[in-house]
């Protein structure tokens, strides 16, 4: 397989180096930053532009795929402590068949394994404080925070509330929301009291528990001692900006419909990153007192003055996207490649090895009439057309890549892919959690067909197939009949 990283190996430090991952957000690069006087920095970047421009100075770039256990592996080597900072909203193929949520988790995985291999001593990671399970944001955090520390390597947890400072996305909403609604509209929520941090405290977190073997295996509520409310953040964002908007309460506003509301005013904005705020303002989660929040307590400067900085910051910047997000995207789009990923129930006392082989069957089972997947003595697997016989898909078992709750195929050949050349297209099913349940992915896939007539056939019928064997699979973990 042609993996693009190539890290030479690292020179001796008297520093303990450590990488991060996540740097193109705005609190990742401070991170990045903040930490450079203490440690040798890695960022491990995924963005090709960023790659090719280099390191900044006291920092070394690494280019991976995070999608790739091997390329995560090799770039964690010689590093000491991990900060996971990842989140894959952006995309990462020029079709994403995949919820950004069921990215999180694989990548989760594969940087935990890629840490327990290279001989890391931490990770940290920052995940949201929110109260109650009837949150979507605070399931997905638990889930992460246990594929994360599924592979040994002593974990770290920050929970924090928001996060304000320059370049975040939550300044550029309130610039937006002041500056274009004569009317803002405040369902119940915007009266809920959050104890954000800025960007100084997160760091000031960040700088106590790295590398602290006090803290590691432990997970830490991380607050300010503000109290505050969105209505508030409104207000003062309107006041810094010398505009007049008119506030109306609107306890029964439907969440929907203000999640509407924001996604017009910033249609840039992800749905799951517009999800992850609205339950973060309605969570009411204050958190509970511990030796890292006292930390930042300490050294607290007034919010008033970080969400000045911010907006006024957001107003200059508001409809500009950064030069390397447009190169990447661009990239991206020329590569015309493909990723899916979608999340499957086991049954009890099954694996990914089992998967496999009962997805190939199951295929051919339900498109009989129209494919035929056979399976070879070493355990790859063809699909061919019916009738004629031409072949469709070569996917060849790698063995080396593969144990009993992971399978590894690489598509090799067939009538609908290309082979270009860069990292080898793969089909792999994969165990989370013990079992608790599978992944199934493709990635960098390359179709042979033209793009808009693949888009809107083979990618179509592939999202249907997959969402059929899900259905299929919840019936097995239901205890329902097998082939």
């Amino acid at each position: 397989m042609g993996y693009a990283s190539s890290v030479s190996k690292p020179e001796p430090s008297t520093r303990p180096r450590i990488a991060i991952a996540g740097t193109s957000s705005f609190v990742g690069a401070a991170v990045s930053k903040a930490l450079a006087s203490r440690f040798e920095v890695v960022a491990l970047t995924r963005s090709v532009v960023r790659a090719m421009r280099g390191g900044e100075e006291g920092i070394d770039v690494r280019p991976c795929d995070h999608f790739s256990r091997r390329e995560l592996a090799t770039a964690l080597q010689g590093v000491d402590y991990a900060i996971y900072l990842v989140h894959n909203r952006d995309p990462s193929a020029r079709l994403d068949q995949a919820q950004s949520r069921d990215m999180d988790l694989l990548v989760a995985d594969n940087f935990a394994w890629a840490a327990a291999q290279a001989g890391v001593k931490q990770i940290l990671c920052r995940t949201p404080l929110v109260a109650g399970p009837q949150h979507g944001t605070a399931r997905h955090a638990r889930e992460l925070e246990a594929v994360l520390r599924s592979h040994g390597v002593p974990l770290t947890v920050l929970r924090t509330g928001l996060v304000l400072g320059p370049g975040g996305e939550l300044s550029k909403l309130l610039a937006a929301m002041v500056r274009r609604l004569p009317v803002i509209p405040l369902p119940r929520l915007a009266e809920t009291a959050l104890r954000p941090l800025h960007v100084e405290g997160f760091l000031a977190a960040v700088q106590h528990c790295v590398g602290q073997a006090d803290t590691f295996g432990q997970a830490f509520d991380v607050f300010g001692p503000e109290s505050i409310t969105l209505r508030w953040m409104l207000e003062e964002t309107a006041t810094r900006l010398g505009r007049r908007p008119r506030f109306l309460a609107w306890p029964g506003m439907p969440r929907g419909l203000f999640q509407i509301l924001l996604r017009l005013l910033r249609p840039s904005l992800h749905p799951d990153f517009l999800a992850y705020l609205l339950d973060m303002f309605s969570a009411e989660a204050q958190g509970q007192g511990n030796p890292v929040e006292r930390q930042v307590a300490r050294g607290w400067k007034p919010l008033r003055d970080t969400l000045g900085a911010s907006v006024h910051e957001a107003q200059r910047g508001l409809a500009i996207r950064p030069p390397q997000r447009i190169l990447d995207d661009e990239i991206i789009h020329q590569l015309g490649r493909v990723r899916s990923i979608q999340r499957l129930r086991l049954p009890e006392q099954r694996n990914a090895e089992w998967l496999a082989d009962h997805y190939f069957r199951w295929l051919g089972t339900l498109m009989g009439l129209f494919i035929q997947t056979t399976r070879d003595a070493v355990g790859s697997w063809t699909v061919r057309q019916r009738p004629g016989g031409m072949l469709l898909l070569t996917l060849t078992f790698q063995p080396t890549h593969s144990t009993p709750d992971r399978r590894m195929y690489f598509i090799t050949g067939g009538a609908l892919a290309r082979f270009l050349g860069g990292r080898t297209a793969r089909l792999e099913f994969r165990d989370l959690l013990g079992g608790q349940y599978s992944m199934v992915a493709i990635h960098d896939f390359d179709p042979s067909l033209p793009w808009a007539f693949y888009r809107f056939t083979q990618a179509v019928i592939h999202g249907l197939v997959m969402k059929g064997f899900q259905g299929h699979m919840e019936q097995l973990a239901e205890g329902g009949p097998t082939l």
